[in-house]
């Protein structure tokens, strides 16, 4: 009896002095976004995270729109598409930005979008893409977006500590 009072006598300042298990900040995640890309009466959905990585179509149908419901793609993301003999592709946007209507329609080979934080989250967390290029067909120019964390060196947020 002796020994366990000695025993938690001895553990008491290790177990008060211990964090809590767990996280105290809420996870991350990235906007998910759903694109329709149209062509003609077909079409196809494509579902990705806004985390700025480029994301294949996996199809070969000849686009000459592309929708969304809650993101502007045209300013806020990249088109790739398939080479058409060295056509130009003329891209243009609905007011609002959620729908881009291609000219001269052609097949769509993949996609990206600026890391946008999902949820309530205004900010990126650390070691996550800051530098955001793109947009507007190709003249978006360049961004740096909000670190959480505080600043971006070198493409991404990085510790302050």
């Amino acid at each position: 009896m002796h020994l366990s009072h000695f025993t938690i006598l001895l553990l008491l300042p290790l177990l008060t002095s211990s964090t809590p298990l767990g996280n105290d900040q809420p996870s991350f995640f990235y906007k998910q976004l759903s694109l329709t890309f149209h062509g003609g009466p077909a079409s196809y959905p494509l579902s990705f995270p806004a985390d700025g990585n480029t994301y294949p179509t996996n199809n070969g149908l000849t686009i000459n729109r592309i929708t969304n419901t809650d993101f502007n793609i045209f300013y806020n993301c990249n088109f790739y598409f398939a080479d058409d003999g060295g056509k130009p592709v003329a891209t243009s946007s609905s007011p609002d930005g959620k729908e881009v209507q291609v000219g001269t329609p052609r097949v769509v080979s993949g996609v990206n979008c600026q890391p946008t934080p999902g949820g309530g989250g205004t900010c990126l967390p650390v070691y996550a893409s800051c530098e955001w290029c793109g947009g507007a067909n190709g003249q978006g120019g360049c961004h740096v977006l909000n670190c959480c964390s505080g600043y971006c060196a070198a493409t991404k947020c990085r510790p302050t500590s």
